[in-house]
Parts: C-alpha cells; sequence; structure tokens
C-alpha cells in the first residue's frame, strides 16, 4: 500500500479556521466524505472520536495522525489538513498541532492502518520538511514536497542507461530495518558516486522491484536480507548476500566490494547456501521467514479476541461474535502451518514448502503446537532437499517427476508418519507455560526478554526475543509479548526524552527526535541503532536496563495481549493498559537519568 495511491490534491486542506480538537476532527471526517471515502461521517467521526478517547494521535512536532477502522470506510484513505495557527490538540509533547493526517481504513482491513502509519513515520522524519508542509502555497506543493523523498528514493539515484549494482533489502517484519539499509546504500552511493537500484521487500509488499535489465546491466548484486527473497533471477551474477545490518553499518565496505566483484557467482545450486555464513545464521533466516509470515495473521487473530468481550458488552448480536470468533480461531490454527512451510521453503524451495505445510497441518490435528510447528518446518525442509540431492541420481526422463510427485509424496508420508510416532511424547506446552509462576520467576522472565529486546537491536537476541513473545502467544502466556513489545519501544522513546529534555545529544542528532518518537511509539526499535553505536555505552547500556525494567514490570502487573505488534496505537486491546503506560513511564524515566549519569561519569573520567 503506497501513500502516493492514497493522498489526491481533492483531499488536502490548506488553510482550516479549525479552533479546537473536535472541529479540526470533524473539518476532516467531512473532507472524507466528501471525496467518497467513507459512506457515513458520523458514524466514522464517532470511530475517530472513540479513539482518542484511549489516547492521544498527537504525536508531537507539531503533527497528529488520528486514525479509525470502520465499517463505513470504502477503502483505505488519507486526508491531510493544515492549520497554520495550531491547535491544542493534547499532543504528548504539550505543543499545538498544525499537521494532520487522518487515516480511514475499512473495518477488515487488518493491518493497513499500520503500514500506512510506518509510511507517514518515514516520511515525516525531518522537522524541515514538516515546516515546509505546513508553510505549502498549493496542494500541488503540498504533495510534491511530501512526496519528494519518496521520489528521490523511487529513481534512486539511477543514471538512465547506466547502473552499476542492484540490491535487494529485506527483514523480517519488513517495517525498519528494510527501508533503513535501502537508505544507506542509496546515501552512500550517491557519496561514492555509483549509480544503485534497490528493491525492498517490506511491510507494504515489493517496491523498486529489480527488472531483467536491471539485473543484467549491474555488475553485482547485493542482498542484504534476514529472510528469504526471489534468488533465481540472480543467475550467473555477482552476488554478495549479507544480513540487512550489515547494509546499515558497514555500507561503503559492502559497496567496495560489489563494484569491485569480490564476490562468488551465483547459480541454481547454490539457491540455499549462504557464503561466509555460520550455519547458526542459516538457522536464524529460515526461522525468521517463518515468523515474519505469520505476523499479521497474528494481528487479526489477536485483535479480533480481545474486540469480542468489548463487543459483548455492547450487546452486539451474538451470531456476529460467534463469527469473530470463527475467524480468529481459524487464524490462529493455519498460523502455525504457515509458520513450517515457509521455514520450509526459505530451505528447499516449493518442495520444502509442500513437505512441511501438509506434514504441520497434520500435525495439529495430533495437538502439535507451534514449537513441534517450527521443527517440522527445518525437519520438512531438510528432508526435502536431501531427498531432492538423492533423486538428481535418477535417470533425466524421472528427474522431471521429482519436484512435483517424488519429493512431496515420500517427503510427506515420511514426516508425517515420524510426528505420528512421536505425537504422545509432545509436551504440552500450554499447561506448561501457564502454571502459576511465582512473582520473582515472572519478573525474572520479563527482564530478560527486555533486556533482549535492547541487546542488538533487529538482531538475532532481538528476533529471538520476539520469537519467544510470539510463541507465548501460541500458548496462552500473554504477558511476555507484551513485555516485549514495550521493552522494543523503549530506546526510541529514551532518545527522544533525553534530546527534549537534555543537551546529551549535538543539534544534528536533535533533528530526528521526533522520528524517534513515532518510530518508539510504533513499536519501531530500529531508528534507536545510529545513537547507540554513536554514543556507544553512554546510550546502549542505559537503554538495556531501561528495557529490562519495562519488560520487568510489563510481566509483573500482568499487562497482556494477543497480537503481536501495535505499539502504542493498540494500548486499548491489552490487558491492564493503565499498568502498561505506568510501566513505560517509570522505564523512560529511569533510562533518560542513566543517559544523564552515565555522560557526566564519561566527562569526569
Amino acid at each position: 500500500m503506497n501513500i502516493k495511491d492514497l493522498l489526491k490534491e481533492d483531499s488536502i486542506i490548506l488553510n482550516s479556521n479549525a479552533k479546537d480538537k473536535n472541529e479540526a476532527i470533524h473539518e476532516m471526517v467531512e473532507k472524507h466524505f466528501q471525496c467518497g471515502h467513507i459512506k457515513d461521517k458520523f458514524i466514522f467521526e464517532k470511530a475517530i472520536l472513540e479513539r482518542e478517547k484511549i489516547s492521544s494521535t498527537g504525536v508531537g512536532n507539531l503533527i497528529a495522525i488520528p486514525h479509525a477502522q470502520s465499517e463505513t470506510v470504502c477503502y483505505p484513505s488519507l486526508v491531510a489538513m493544515v492549520n497554520k495557527n495550531g491547535i491544542d490538540y493534547d499532543a504528548l509533547d504539550q505543543k499545538p498541532v498544525s499537521l494532520f493526517f487522518m487515516i480511514a481504513v475499512p473495518k477488515d482491513g487488518g493491518l493497513q492502518h499500520l503500514q500506512i502509519l510506518a509510511q507517514l513515520c518515514q516520511m515525516l522524519m525531518e522537522e524541515d520538511m514538516v515546516k515546509q508542509l505546513i508553510n505549502s502555497q498549493d496542494e500541488q506543493e503540498f504533495i510534491h514536497l511530501l512526496f519528494q523523498n519518496m521520489d528521490t528514493m523511487t529513481d534512486q539515484n539511477v543514471v538512465q542507461n547506466k547502473i552499476d549494482l542492484v540490491a535487494v533489502t529485506a527483514c523480517p517484519t519488513g517495517i525498519a530495518h528494510t527501508y533503513m539499509a535501502e537508505k544507506a546504500l542509496i546515501e552512500k552511493a550517491k557519496e561514492m558516486n555509483i549509480s544503485i537500484k534497490v528493491e525492498t521487500n517490506g511491510a507494504s509488499g515489493i517496491q523498486h522491484k529489480l527488472t531483467k535489465e536491471d539485473i543484467e546491466k549491474a555488475k553485482c548484486v547485493i542482498v542484504a536480507a534476514d529472510k528469504k527473497v526471489e534468488m533465481e533471477r540472480f543467475q550467473n551474477k555477482y552476488v554478495i548476500q549479507v544480513p540487512v545490518t550489515k547494509a546499515i553499518d558497514h555500507t561503503e565496505e559492502l559497496l567496495k566490494n560489489a563494484l569491485q566483484q569480490k564476490a562468488e557467482i551465483y547459480h541454481g545450486k547454490e539457491l540455499y547456501k549462504e557464503s561466509n555464513e555460520k550455519g547458526t545464521r542459516k538457522i536464524y533466516q529460515h526461522l525468521m521467514n517463518g515468523i515474519s509470515q505469520i505476523i499479521p495473521i497474528l494481528m487479526i487473530s489477536g485483535i479480533l479476541m480481545s474486540l469480542i468481550p468489548y463487543l459483548q458488552n455492547m450487546d452486539v448480536d451474538q451470531e456476529y461474535l460467534t463469527i469473530m470468533y470463527y475467524i480468529a480461531s481459524l487464524a490462529i490454527n493455519i498460523a502455525i502451518p504457515i509458520t513450517s512451510a515457509f521455514i520450509g521453503d526459505s530451505i528447499a524451495g516449493k518442495q520444502g514448502f509442500v513437505v512441511s505445510l501438509i506434514s504441520s497441518i497434520f500435525l495439529i490435528n495430533v495437538q502439535g503446537n507451534i514449537i513441534e510447528g517450527i521443527l517440522v518446518g527445518f525437519i520438512g525442509g531438510y528432508l526435502a532437499l536431501g531427498l531432492s540431492h538423492l533423486f538428481s541420481y535418477l535417470p533425466k526422463d524421472l528427474q522431471s517427476l521429482t519436484p512435483n510427485l517424488f519429493v512431496p509424496i515420500i517427503g510427506t508420508t515420511i514426516l508425517s508418519f515420524l510426528i505420528y510416532m512421536l505425537a504422545p511424547y509432545f509436551i504440552d506446552y500450554v499447561s506448561l507455560l501457564n502454571q502459576n509462576l511465582d512473582s520473582i520467576v515472572v519478573v525474572i522472565i520479563g527482564a530478560i526478554l527486555g533486556m533482549m529486546m535492547s541487546i542488538d537491536l533487529g538482531g538475532p537476541i532481538n528476533k529471538i526475543a520476539y520469537t519467544i513473545g510470539i510463541i507465548g502467544i501460541f500458548t496462552g502466556r500473554y504477558d511476555m509479548m507484551s513485555a516485549v513489545m514495550l521493552a522494543g519501544m523503549m530506546p526510541p522513546l529514551i532518545i527522544w526524552l533525553t534530546m527534549l529534555t537534555t543537551k546529551v545529544f549535538d543539534q544534528e542528532d536533535k533533528q530526528k527526535k521526533w522520528s524517534c518518537l513515532l518510530n518508539g511509539l510504533c513499536f519501531v526499535s530500529e531508528v534507536a541503532i545510529p545513537y547507540m553505536k554513536k554514543y556507544k555505552s553512554a546510550v546502549k547500556y542505559p537503554c538495556i536496563i531501561a528495557s529490562s525494567i519495562a519488560g520487568a514490570l510489563s510481566m509483573y502487573f500482568q499487562c497482556g495481549q494477543a497480537f503481536p505488534h501495535g505499539g502504542i496505537w493498540t494500548i486499548f486491546l491489552i490487558n491492564n493498559p493503565i499498568y502498561f503506560i505506568s510501566s513505560l513511564m517509570i522505564s523512560l524515566i529511569i533510562g533518560t537519568l542513566l543517559i544523564v549519569i552515565m555522560n557526566k561519569l564519561k566527562l569526569k573520567a
């Protein structure tokens, strides 16, 4: 979903005269109605106001992003508004708001509003950009300014008929690292006078897709990814495969190696080999390829499950509640086979996908859970890979039957039989993890998860903690997911508050303080990486300690959620939301104080 397709000139209000928050909301809702985005403006306005009761969508830096999902919305849409005088919108920084974006998404829109929020966060990172938008003279200038960064990324410094390098960036969640790596490659390539085109495999789908002509012209291909990407198109090209973080941290070295073709020539048989990578790295990448596919599925299941109690209190017809429960249950049930299938696919392609998928469907029918599902994905993938290699010795006339007949049937039969034999020995993780634990044990678990979330933002340790949170969703231990999400929100929020209240960071860093706030609230922690690296222990250790405290407090107060993302925007669906906010505020203050103390100690030293 691309914001350029959502925002048009007729859905922009440049000279709003609204005097307060309610008038501003009413004016934007009216514009949605005039543009045909919604069928009933009264229902939609009520939905917007209900969302505002939970917490203000005034995110600071003169910006507010009110949003709602409603049955009256015709299709995902966006309205922008400028009020040069500023409005008291109860913003987080307690300052007036002048720039508004109102998001409208259908009731069954799933994660669409989060995708739109993620794009807006990327586009509104710079304070100068916000000020220029507020001072736009007409709608055309507003759109030009808003999308100029996106247009730059689209053009990607590629000179016509000249492409030195092409690249693909991808991370498991597809929100932060994917686009950070893209930006790093493009900006550094521009400095080095290198022409590059970068394809992103993110939450918004594949953007800037590499064409056959692009690939043929390039001297080398860079694949910076922590999940599987389409590789067959790079046959007989020089290819460098690295984790996505390497494109962010070692950009210049990566570009130099690619330009000098310090890489291996890619062949189909090497599809599942990762040069210069250890076996543990391969396992991590295969696991993330499976986990990343189920995040939106778990969002649908968890949010529907969380909404049902609210709707019961509102006397909603039982038939509708039953349908919602059925959809939520169906989503959680298919998540395990999908995880298994994409792990198998990452290891052995289509054959691994089929073997793991069918076997894991059988698995859930013998009461297997997510952990067994992950194991089935790995076993199915490597089994398919082994069988494929074995059948490569068959006569050529028979080899054509291997991918669609021999491997799927034999692999599924072997693995299903193995599952049947081991089923009596499966561990009841639900009972095991949901037993009453001592408070001290709960606090320790939360502290460890919180610490893991901040040690290597977006790296393997972070993603393992996130995976544990997801396992908690499957087993009914919802407090682990809340601890993980709260801890992941802390680093960018701590950095934002430190920038806002102290002189620890320089003026250049402070220009992106509102980006830290927006991303932190959206549970996108990777924006903190540059600051944690630049200031090292003075920022990194306080963030780790504060995240650990946040995870411990969240689990101690029994905050819980049945969905794996959303940040502050899903606060009303989290158990004990007041305690969740309290844990956030306490940890935020502690983290900020620790940064100040660490910097003073450093000065004295």
